[in-house]
């Protein structure tokens, strides 16, 4: 049973675990690669994805133990900073941060806001908020709130797109979801890439 919940909390026994669920998502082709870091209570590590933003992105009471910086190496090239949480003697997955790039350009960042709406650039959001498929689907993406059983809580919405020189940075946070009556969890990794090819396409 590999659920997203694990016994004890040493980094080194629990990051394969993870990496496990994570090439399930996006299944064989991808070449998956990971280093930890421990960051002990609270806190934003300096490779974090999420190092520039003031957020809460694991739950105002949690205790962070130790990030899982994960490199994936595909067709889309793609970050994952798994955020693995202290319960009781051992811990579970937090908040998942993702980032990749688009070839697309934006002239200014635009952000996912409560309301589900993008704002920031003008031509970016009007865009993107045309279309109510995409919005949906961010929507569903960057959660609020969720987590595994007994590990859930709530966090700052995270879906921001930014410029760079050669096209645009898409980072969004979600939370594990359990699949199997709890025996299984997702990353939901291959999610997230369908909701950047829509993104990409769309801009």
């Amino acid at each position: 049973m590999n659920n997203g919940a694990y016994m004890g909390q040493d980094g080194q026994t629990i990051a394969p675990k993870v990496q496990e669920l994570l090439t399930k998502d996006l299944g064989a082709a991808a070449s998956v690669s990971f280093t930890i870091e421990n960051v002990g209570v609270e806190g934003i590590t300096a490779k974090s994805i999420l190092k520039d933003m003031s957020t809460t992105f694991f739950g105002g009471k949690s205790q962070l133990l130790f990030t899982i910086h994960f490199d994936v190496n595909q067709s889309r090239p793609m970050q994952l900073d798994a955020h693995m949480i202290r319960q009781g003697a051992g811990c579970g997955l937090g908040s998942l941060a993702y980032a990749t790039t688009v070839a697309k350009r934006v002239a200014g960042p635009v952000s996912l806001g409560d309301d589900g709406k993008f704002t920031g650039d003008a031509e970016a959001a009007g865009t993107l908020n045309a279309r109510r498929d995409l919005l949906k689907k961010c929507d569903a993406f960057a959660v609020k709130e969720g987590g595994l059983a007994g590990l859930a809580f709530k966090i700052d919405r995270i879906l921001k797109i930014t410029p760079r020189e050669d096209g645009a940075q898409v980072v969004a946070v979600t939370m594990p979801v359990s699949k199997s009556m709890g025996f299984s969890a997702s990353l939901r990794a291959k999610e997230f890439l369908e909701m950047v090819a829509l993104l990409e396409s769309t801009l």
